[in-house]
């Protein structure tokens, strides 16, 4: 364990926290400390890194982490998941699961996000006895643990502990630590799965996922890295990104479209309204509100 994560202890007074909010990330390590035999759940997220990193603290090294590569995980999400795995000096092992072969999954239903979890707490499960690991923890963290998630449900039935949520920080508290930590994702933004790219009640797809991906990091590469390619069947791709960002994409729009367009898709539009969390939970409202 390098010397250098010593500076996740004062990390809060030097930025004029108090002390009460040094207990928090204290209490995650004091955890993992007593409970060695703790599996970590590590994404390319910022929030399990944050766990990994007092994970690591708290063990003095000996943090193991899992990872999951699934059709609706980006390739980017695992590489960064390993990332930050190599900086901490963890273990971190990769599991393949074919999440989309589930029809529970696969038909992308308001319960899809539940059956995606028990699945993967299912796999963690196994691992976790096959390797001899007394609990299983993820990086639900605070500003998210009251929240009405499917996820969540799941992850109280199947024993997922929530350390990072349980110490009470919060997401800007996690930005902190990651960025005093020098974290390799200590800036990166949210990314949820690429089923949040398919409205709902439309199958699964691992081909047109991969095609979302690919129009995704197409966005990256010309400088709008917060992005989402919504699917409207049978193929139209609507890019959502910061509203301040368009007048930007609105210059390369020839340029977009035609990437976007050799990716896959026969129609490319661009979502004026910018980029919103949840959005395509509004059909739901519109089935509901539908008179027939």
């Amino acid at each position: 364990m390098s010397l250098k994560y010593g500076i996740v202890f004062n990390m809060v007074n030097l930025s004029g926290g108090t002390s009460s909010s040094m207990d928090k990330p204290h209490a995650v390590i004091r955890y993992f400390r007593e409970n060695p035999g703790t599996l970590v759940l590590l994404s390319g997220g910022v929030d399990s890194a944050v766990l990994a990193l007092l994970a690591s603290l708290g063990t003095g090294g000996t943090t193991r982490a899992l990872t999951f590569r699934t059709p609706l995980v980006k390739r980017s999400e695992t590489a960064m998941a390993l990332e930050v795995a190599s900086f901490l000096g963890i273990e971190c092992h990769v599991r393949d699961v074919d999440v989309i072969s589930n029809p529970r999954v696969r038909a992308n239903r308001q319960d899809r996000c539940f059956g995606c979890r028990k699945i993967l707490h299912a796999e963690a499960g196994k691992f976790a006895l096959s390797y001899g690991f007394s609990a299983i923890a993820d990086g639900v963290q605070a500003d998210e643990i009251h929240e009405t998630r499917p996820g969540l449900i799941a992850a109280k039935e199947d024993g997922i502990i929530h350390p990072l949520a349980d110490a009470g920080l919060t997401k800007e508290e996690i930005r902190e630590i990651a960025r005093e930590a020098k974290l390799p994702n200590s800036e990166r933004p949210a990314a949820p799965c690429l089923a949040t790219r398919f409205p709902p009640d439309i199958p699964l797809s691992a081909a047109w996922a991969k095609k979302i991906e690919a129009g995704e990091e197409i966005l990256a590469s010309e400088g709008f890295s917060n992005s989402r390619i919504r699917l409207f069947p049978p193929g139209m791709a609507s890019i959502e990104i910061d509203e301040k960002e368009i007048p930007d994409l609105w210059k390369k729009r020839d340029r977009v479209h035609a990437l976007i367009r050799d990716a896959g898709f026969p129609v490319v539009s661009l979502d004026l309204e910018g980029l919103r969390r949840g959005k395509m939970e509004r059909f739901l409202e519109v089935k509901e509100n539908d008179p027939d």
